[in-house]
């Protein structure tokens, strides 16, 4: 439907579509970048950077996803892995 109006293609690139929140953050760790997304990012619907509220449901997942790559970093960067094709 977006494209209709438009005079070329066009293709939207969606590399997050397919990951869990622990890979996310496996991502964002490769790229050097874990503590910039963990401190410089909103997800909480109150409105709150970093480790949000904490209570709200995207502030659960969030928390929850950054426990699980934690705790488990080799077993979430074989899955990212895996989902990449390499």
């Amino acid at each position: 439907a977006v494209a209709l109006g438009l005079d070329r293609g066009l293709r939207f690139e969606t590399p997050l579509m397919w990951l869990d929140k622990a890979e996310t953050w496996a991502l964002a760790d490769t790229f050097g970048q874990l503590n910039l997304v963990r401190e410089q990012t909103l997800t909480c619907y109150n409105g709150l950077i970093g480790d949000g509220c904490g209570t709200c449901p995207a502030c659960i997942l969030r928390r929850r996803g950054l426990d699980q790559y934690l705790a488990d970093r080799v077993g979430v960067n074989l899955r990212l892995q895996h989902k990449q094709g390499r």
